[in-house]
């Protein structure tokens, strides 16, 4: 009950199966390494938030992965696992929880033998990514965008105009009512941000469009053994911890202002039926973009997590995508 670990990947000679402790930045940090073939390119998975940390439940989606890819998930300074009353107030910072990112890629490239990483970032995730894309190009492959944040106000004030618009569509009064009532982002009061959160998830607009939130996100955490019981409420202190200590640095991201040229090839996604990160405004975004390659694709019956949501189609787009920019740039 109260052991962590991680499932040994069967018939695999040279596979990696590790859940694991590293000092990043001077502090614990947890890293969940998975592959059937440690000698397969490194796919470093960047989770969103602030503090939405996923190795409790991640790996019931990347096993197919771990066939093509060594997969790695962190769980960030002050989330998950790496959650701790030692990390102080003052390192939860966005060029801290940078800093810690490219110092995990040098020790992954490091004892892996790999010179480069491919970089998956998701929500929170991709303000992350697109940042040390942008400083460290000769790192990476390449960078795989899901529900790209680009202008975190606007993103806010998008998503509440949705959802009050679609209150408005199918004449819930109720909705309309106390959406109405708190005003558009940003809030000071808790229960107006809840309020908003609580019609998000209705409309299907939220973590996810259609199904249950307990059976695709929290089952897992019960599930599998990479968590044990007293993690998940790390799991739930280090998401408070995360967000209202980088609060204000997030409602300041602007990623127009870190330029609109990057060297390195990129794919970016977004579910249509995401209200959370309006999928719109990182399309604007990823047209203005130059890049040596890019992609953009839609999930159809997605909102915010369509490699959960999707997950085979999301699957066949990473390797679809990576065997791409293999052949152009190999």
């Amino acid at each position: 009950m109260f052991i962590r670990k991680t499932p040994a990947i069967q018939n695999g000679p040279n596979s990696i199966a590790s859940l694991e402790a590293m000092t990043i930045g001077g502090v614990e940090q947890w890293v969940l390494i998975r592959g059937q073939d440690r000698r397969k390119p490194i796919l470093l998975w960047v989770h969103g938030g602030p503090g939405a940390a996923q190795i409790g439940f991640i790996s019931q989606y990347t096993s197919e992965y771990e066939k093509d890819f060594l997969v790695v998930n962190w769980d960030q300074r002050g989330a998950g696992l790496s959650y701790s009353k030692k990390i102080t107030e003052e390192s939860m910072t966005l060029e801290r929880m940078l800093n810690d990112l490219i110092e995990l890629v040098r020790i992954l490239c490091a004892r892996f033998q790999q010179d480069k990483v491919y970089i998956l970032g998701h929500s929170w995730g991709t303000v992350l990514s697109y940042l040390a894309i942008k400083r460290y190009p000769e790192l990476f492959h390449g960078y795989i965008s899901v529900s790209q944040i680009v202008n975190w106000k606007q993103n806010e004030h998008v998503s509440y105009k949705r959802i009050l618009k679609k209150a408005k569509e199918v004449g819930n009064e109720k909705a309309y009512r106390q959406l109405i009532k708190i005003g558009p982002p940003s809030w000071n009061k808790a229960n107006f941000e809840s309020i908003y959160n609580y019609w998000l998830q209705k409309f299907g607009g939220g973590v996810i469009h259609k199904g249950s939130f307990m059976k695709l996100f929290l089952s897992p955490l019960f599930i599998r053994s990479e968590y044990h019981f007293l993690d998940i409420i790390k799991w739930l202190r280090g998401q408070l911890f995360s967000k209202s200590l980088l609060k204000d640095e997030a409602e300041a991201i602007d990623l127009y202002q870190s330029g609109l040229s990057i060297q390195v090839p990129i794919a970016f996604c977004a579910g249509r039926h995401d209200y959370t990160c309006p999928g719109e405004l990182a399309e604007v975004f990823f047209h203005k973009l130059q890049a040596p390659v890019k992609k953009w694709i839609w999930f159809e019956q997605s909102a915010h997590t369509p490699m959960i949501e999707e997950a085979e189609s999301f699957q066949r787009f990473v390797l679809d995508t990576v065997k791409q920019w293999h052949k152009n740039f190999n």
